[in-house]
């Protein structure tokens, strides 16, 4: 009986290997397989933004290993995120979107302060920076706000040239 069933797995095996190796190369070529991320020893594409409530501005961009402060604030979007960058490619295509949090609203962090009813406050202006991966290549970003009903709304389009 044991037999039988090595006998069978043996087959079962062979299929798989014939039957996965008739994939089209082609096939597998055209979809790209990408990082989303940048890590702090990679070189990535940097995007500095001076940002107020109603208005961002694309300050600067380079090519360069991201600060790790930058990469520990870069994150998908979640559900405290007031803000976000979609970022689009090539024919609008959309890539993915970076939550940024409320950088309108600064935090305090200092020791003696965790008593206090409130733990920041409100800014007038911000400078957002973001890293993506060399290999993605963004035509525009668009900023989008969180409304009161739980919902992004865009805001502002921003063309990269």
């Amino acid at each position: 009986m044991l037999s039988t069933i090595n006998k069978y797995t043996l087959y079962f095996f062979t299929f798989l290997v014939l039957f996965s190796s008739t994939i089209d190369s082609q096939e597998v070529d055209s979809k790209k397989i990408f990082k989303l991320h940048v890590n702090s020893n990679e070189y990535g594409n940097i995007y500095i933004f001076d940002a107020s409530d109603d208005n961002f501005i694309l300050k600067n961009t380079f090519t360069g290993k991201p600060l790790k402060k930058t990469l520990r604030k870069l994150k998908f979007v979640e559900d405290d995120d007031i803000y976000a960058i979609k970022v689009f490619g090539k024919n609008e295509k959309y890539i993915y979107s970076i939550g940024i949090g409320n950088p309108f609203y600064a935090n305090y962090t200092h020791i003696g302060f965790e008593d206090r009813e409130y733990m920041g406050g409100p800014v007038k202006s911000a400078e957002i920076e973001i890293s993506l991966p060399l290999n993605i290549e963004p035509t525009f970003f668009v900023i989008s706000k969180r409304d009161i009903t739980n919902k992004f709304n865009d805001i502002q389009k921003i063309e990269l040239n």
